[in-house]
């Protein structure tokens, strides 16, 4: 029996993409600027779905919330919704800004107490979702959460801790 050209390949599945860092407080605030903050360390500008009018991103703090953006005239995007909601320990949440909730991947991020403070894993996955256009997708998204978890989010941390905000 010969394969059918004309059919589709069929999807490999992706690894999902696995950054930590270790942040200088303790697991309840990494937890809370991570959720809490997160309008005040996402670069709302760059990345986003309404750019340059853009004015905050939020979470609803609940299973079931929404992560969503709101625009300068009031528009609102839907990021994701909340499906694990453990305050100190792990929030995740669907993964879907712009598109099609159908399409959305999945994005966990947990706390874990260490000696120098929270070690603080973001893993994203479920590319399948996405179809032909997984692999390039978790190819931008390599640079993109290097650029605002990596970066961003580990900045406010440190700068929180510095400035002593809580």
């Amino acid at each position: 029996m010969s394969a059918n050209p004309a059919a589709p390949e069929p999807l490999v599945a992706l690894a999902p993409i696995e950054i930590d860092l270790v942040v200088p407080c303790n697991a309840q605030r990494a937890f809370d600027y991570f959720t809490r903050d997160i309008g005040r360390w996402w670069p709302l500008a760059t990345h986003s779905c309404a750019e340059d009018d853009a004015v905050a991103v939020a979470f609803e703090p609940c299973v079931g919330g929404r992560l969503v953006e709101t625009a300068r005239d009031g528009t609102t995007h839907p990021w994701g919704t909340v499906f694990a909601w453990e305050p100190g320990q792990r929030v995740a949440f669907s993964w879907h800004p712009g598109r099609d909730p159908a399409t959305a991947q999945r994005v966990d991020v947990s706390f874990r107490a260490v000696p120098a403070g929270t070690r603080v894993t973001l893993v994203h996955g479920g590319w399948e979702a996405l179809g032909e256009r997984a692999a390039a997708a978790r190819e931008a998204y390599l640079g993109g959460w290097a650029t605002v978890f990596a970066h961003r989010y580990g900045d406010w941390c440190n700068g929180a801790i510095r400035e002593g905000r809580t």
